[in-house]
């Protein structure tokens, strides 16, 4: 056992901090920022497996970012089959079982990896600790992985394995607390193209007969103000609210407000719309892999609160959701 004088030594060296970790820590971030743009800028093609929940999916992605902006085209390998297109504005979903083609505005810069991609990069206040860890070969590739460990139990742990020449995420791991893997994304052949041509970015799959709505797209569907009475009142720490839209939606009669809250790689949703009648109020809370929703009601509003976050904070949000603005 230790003397007193050496413990004070260990002691005071804990509460420093170690130069060694926090040097790893800042490698991992800077390869995590290469990777940002490598995911964004490089073009690339190959096919991916996606495993969430009971399921296993297998899709195949076109990627390239030019004069026109970044473009991308997902389609479907195995299960039902879709089709989803992306360019810097619009998004094109295509579902040729119901012969429906959804239109409507891209409202995010992030691609159709099924992967958590930070969407900046970390400062010393972070919620998560960064750690590279061992070499692995994916594809045909090699990469590192930069081990993502949250620093609270509000989040999820991450695996990433980047490949260091290009700065390409190859595979993608979100582990539970108990360490156990609950998604994961990996490629199973990539290519970098010097130049993709245009006609790989249309669809295959569209033909005679289908029908198409576009959101957005009509009179009365443009987004609204939002309502600032809605506010969240105990936002877990880390997480920050990033934007608050209004719109329509289809499939509601009563506009929707849309709260996002992000603490840099974990994305939360809170929907808020007031509900055609009392008996349409409903509260319960479903899973599916890594997400999380849980619906509660507000007085005549339903709240929703839906993301790849634990079920603590989940309900967390949800139980914090209040208006207050004036009388409704």
């Amino acid at each position: 056992m230790p003397g007193p004088g050496l413990f004070r030594v260990v002691l005071a060296c804990s509460l420093l901090g170690s130069p060694v970790a926090w040097a790893e820590d800042h490698r991992a971030d800077l390869l995590l920022q290469r990777m940002i743009q490598a995911v964004e800028s490089l073009s690339y093609e190959g096919t991916f497996v996606y495993i969430h929940g009971q399921k296993t999916e297998t899709m195949q992605i076109v990627h390239t970012r030019d004069e026109r902006g970044q473009r991308e085209r997902l389609l479907s390998l195995t299960g039902e089959p879709r089709e989803v297109i992306r360019d810097d504005n619009i998004l094109t979903c295509i579902w040729p079982a119901s012969r429906s083609v959804v239109i409507e505005p891209r409202r995010s810069r992030l691609g159709g990896l099924p992967a958590a991609i930070p969407d900046r990069g970390f400062g010393p206040d972070s919620p998560y600790r960064f750690s590279l860890k061992d070499e692995q070969r994916i594809a045909g590739l090699p990469c590192r992985t930069v081990q993502i460990e949250p620093q609270d139990e509000l989040r999820y742990a991450h695996r990433l394995c980047i490949n260091e020449e290009s700065g390409m995420l190859l595979k993608s791991e979100m582990v539970d607390h108990e360490g156990n893997t609950i998604e994961q994304f990996m490629f199973t052949s990539i290519q970098f193209p010097a130049h993709v041509a245009d006609d790989r970015f249309q669809s295959v799959m569209k033909g005679e007969g289908f029908n198409t709505y576009r959101v957005d797209a009509q009179p009365g569907h443009s987004e609204l103000p939002p309502d600032p009475g809605w506010t969240v009142r105990d936002i877990p720490a880390g997480f920050h609210l990033t934007s608050v839209t209004k719109r329509p939606m289809a499939a509601n009669q009563n506009p929707v407000q849309h709260m996002v809250l992000s603490d840099g790689l974990a994305t939360v949703s809170v929907f808020i719309s007031r509900a055609p009648g009392p008996d349409d109020l409903y509260m319960g809370v479903t899973q599916s892999g890594a997400l999380h929703a849980m619906a509660v009601p507000s007085g005549d509003y339903q709240v929703t609160v839906v993301g790849e976050v634990p079920g603590a904070t989940v309900r967390m949000i949800a139980d914090s959701v209040t208006y207050e603005g004036a009388a409704r």
